[in-house]
């Protein structure tokens, strides 16, 4: 497979960034990124939504990028034509500071662009057919709504709280009062009340805009289901039907039970795969 590393076209295993030339990224963690999937024969799932939110990072961090959005567009369609012969493949998108300007830490001119090409691996079947587990953990990520490559606070709950309930994945809950929940490390979260409404936590400036969420979002209203953003408690989690985590990566996967609470019996309940299977009928047709 070929990447894309800062304007040069390489085999994927030897991509490397040079630490003195990258400073600002690789010593100041000034870095975005997105990661998206191809489908159908090589189109970018949602590919508009993943270049406006990196565009809107950008903006709110002040990083210079060295291209407008079709610029970047082009960019990400000739990695995928020269990877075409290697069917559905996982594609991360980063931006990385670049060199330091002399005696500063802000960079010195325009944001270094990585495309990085991996075959695209789902996750195991295990997952959808018996769900996963959540562990809470207080965490609140640095400037939410931008996806900075930053990945602390979903380490250290994989380090902690994960091991500690022997679960798959992380959720966050606000530290202000340890039940708001927020987002996963990597998905958005769902939930379907007694009313089997879908519901997820609002666009409020402390999660980030989902780009699986955005199409949930989209196309449920569409199939006849209800869907609400609002606030929701790791306390509610008792009184919910079903629970779900959301993600490019993933599409949709049920969850049974966060920390020591157990969602509805336990099991995976029916409106999880109804979704997966509106999900999957909009892929096939993108």
């Amino acid at each position: 497979m070929l990447s894309y590393a800062n304007g040069k076209y390489v085999p994927t295993d030897a991509v490397s960034i040079n630490v003195s030339n990258d400073m600002v990224g690789t010593f100041r963690g000034y870095r975005i990124f997105t990661a998206c999937r191809t489908l159908n024969g090589g189109k970018v799932f949602r590919m508009e939504d993943h270049v406006e939110r990196l565009f809107r990072s950008a903006q709110e961090l002040s990083m210079d990028l060295p291209h407008d959005r079709e610029g970047l567009k082009d960019l990400v369609a000739s990695v995928v034509e020269k990877n075409k012969d290697h069917g559905d493949v996982l594609l991360e998108i980063m931006y990385s500071g670049g060199k330091a300007a002399p005696a500063s830490v802000a960079p010195e001119g325009p944001a270094h662009v990585y495309v990085l090409v991996f075959p695209f691996t789902p996750p195991p079947m295990d997952w959808y057919v018996k769900g996963i587990s959540l562990a809470s953990f207080a965490y609140q990520r640095q400037w939410p709504n931008v996806k900075l490559l930053n990945y602390v606070g979903g380490v250290v709950a994989h380090q902690t709280v994960v091991k500690n309930y022997g679960a798959t994945e992380a959720l966050f809950v606000s530290p202000r009062d340890y039940q708001t929940i927020l987002e996963g490390t990597t998905f958005s979260l769902f939930v379907f009340d007694a009313n089997d409404t879908a519901v997820t936590p609002p666009l409020d400036g402390t999660i980030l805009d989902g780009v699986t969420r955005k199409v949930l979002l989209e196309i449920l209203p569409r199939a006849g289901i209800a869907v609400e953003e609002r606030r929701i408690t790791l306390t509610d989690l008792s009184n919910m039907n079903e629970v779900l985590i959301a993600s490019s990566t993933r599409n949709i996967v049920p969850v049974v039970k966060v920390d020591d609470t157990l969602i509805g019996e336990g099991i995976p309940g029916p409106m999880v795969k109804r979704l997966n299977e509106i999900l999957t009928e909009y892929q096939k047709t993108y």
